[in-house]
């Protein structure tokens, strides 16, 4: 299956009644899902958007030309969902600018393609937007890992305070109006990991008001394979550096013991097979999540 864009009859309909019922008190949000070779975990994802308590939602799937089958899961609820794009990118975050160009809604939330929203997550995010004059709202994520095909659930809070020091918010937990992107742009592209940092810090710098919800709002799945990309942190310095961070100097320092942990894990991880402790670690790493 190829196609640059779906856009079915049903979805344009959904549309179009979305925008008519869109007011002050009944805002309509836009919900983004990025994917490429997602078939494992994207109908969870969908469903759990399709299935919110709050209706007023337009859902924008934008795929990276996927060659697995997940062009086929989404096409089972193309009558549910507004726009379906699926041609090749430049990277993540391209990606997310292009579902953010065809956004109507005036709040928006990107969701991930291997996580998942509680069926009360828009109407808590909703409830705080309308009763305030917040232009991001934010809560806690639950992070999900499965050893021995059982999950294990570990829910956590963010930090605003950290701003300046590193990634405070959780993205996927994070829902902003479209008149802050409309007021300083969207996602650099020429951040690969870390562009989200950049926008929440320049929207930090804005002065924009921040909202917290002390409630998990979305399920965020940890890759069963533990790693750890130093590109981020490389990109997290030019990050602090470009805003006028103090703390520039102590994510450099980050970048050289992100070199160093990722040699240790490697070398750990090389023991395990080679002894065979594959069931030790195994077991190490369920008393971590328990």
């Amino acid at each position: 299956m190829n196609f640059p864009q779906i856009s079915g009859i049903f979805a344009e309909k959904n549309q179009r009644n979305l925008r008519a019922t869109t007011n002050m008190n009944n805002p309509l949000v836009s919900i983004i899902t990025v994917v490429y070779n997602g078939e494992k975990h994207i109908e969870q994802t969908i469903n759990s958007v399709l299935s919110q308590m709050y209706s007023n939602v337009e859902y924008i799937i934008i795929d990276g030309a996927s060659k697995d089958n997940t062009l086929n899961i989404i096409k089972k609820y193309e009558n549910k969902i507004a726009q379906i794009v699926s041609e090749k990118d430049s990277g993540i975050y391209n990606a997310m600018n292009k579902g953010l160009a065809l956004a109507k809604g005036e709040i928006i939330g990107i969701l991930n393609a291997d996580d998942y929203y509680f069926e009360n997550t828009l109407k808590q995010v909703v409830d705080v937007f309308s009763t305030s004059q917040s232009d991001i709202v934010y809560g806690n994520m639950v992070k999900l890992r499965t050893i021995q095909n059982k999950d294990y659930l570990k829910e956590v809070a963010p930090n605003i305070s950290l701003m300046e020091r590193t990634m405070p918010i959780f993205h996927p937990a994070t829902f902003i109006k479209k008149t802050v992107y409309e007021k300083i742009g969207n996602f650099n592209e020429k951040y690969k990991l870390s562009a989200d940092y950049d926008f929440i810090y320049r929207v930090y710098k804005n002065n924009m008001k921040f909202e917290y919800i002390p409630q998990p709002l979305t399920v965020f799945r940890v890759d069963g394979i533990s790693s750890i990309n130093c590109q981020s942190y490389k990109e997290g310095y030019k990050i602090l550096v470009t805003h006028g961070s103090p703390y520039d100097k102590e994510m450099k320092r980050l970048v050289l013991k992100c070199k160093i942990k990722t040699l240790f894990r490697t070398v750990f991880n090389f023991f395990i097979r080679i002894f065979g402790l594959t069931k030790w670690n195994e077991k190490r790493l369920i008393n971590k999540w328990k």
